[in-house]
């Protein structure tokens, strides 16, 4: 099996620009929704288990703490390895929650199974960033830098 001599070290910089790449790109979905959730939350807090004057008004509240911090998180390259580890289970559950095209009417269907895939998709970029981390173009390595950037992706 092939093993590659690259390293933190030597990671070259296009191993960075994806890395930003990855971030700048996912960040904005969580966001976005994030902000729409605020904008509307008594809507989202209903739709939630418990309903909106009950426990779902808590879940609504932890949704918004997750992607809109997670999102800043990530955008910035501060604790992003940490914000795509918490985004992945969270990601799991609202795909799962709403996303089930396996039991959507058959007018959804096809929308449903899209954004399904489509989070599986964003799960992979969040699975390379809890992996390699946030890249040398990122906060975090201005911050702390050093030899614990983030691995080669090769």
């Amino acid at each position: 099996m092939p093993t590659s001599t690259r390293s933190a070290e030597t990671a070259g910089p296009l191993d960075s620009w994806v890395l930003l790449f990855a971030r700048v790109a996912i960040a904005p979905l969580f966001l976005y929704s994030g902000v729409g959730k605020v904008m509307a939350f008594t809507a989202t807090a209903g739709r939630l288990p418990g309903g909106a004057d009950g426990f779902g008004a808590l879940l609504a509240a932890g949704a918004v703490t997750v992607e809109l911090g997670c999102g800043i998180a990530l955008i910035l390259g501060l604790f992003a390895r940490q914000a795509a580890m918490i985004l992945i289970p969270f990601t799991i559950a609202a795909t799962l929650m709403f996303h089930n095209f396996w039991a959507a009417p058959a007018a959804l269907v096809v929308m449903q199974t899209i954004n399904f895939l489509k989070n599986l998709g964003l799960l992979g970029a969040l699975a390379m960033i809890a992996t390699y981390g946030p890249g040398a173009y990122s906060a975090q390595s201005a911050i702390w830098p050093g030899p614990k950037r983030a691995p080669s992706l090769s």
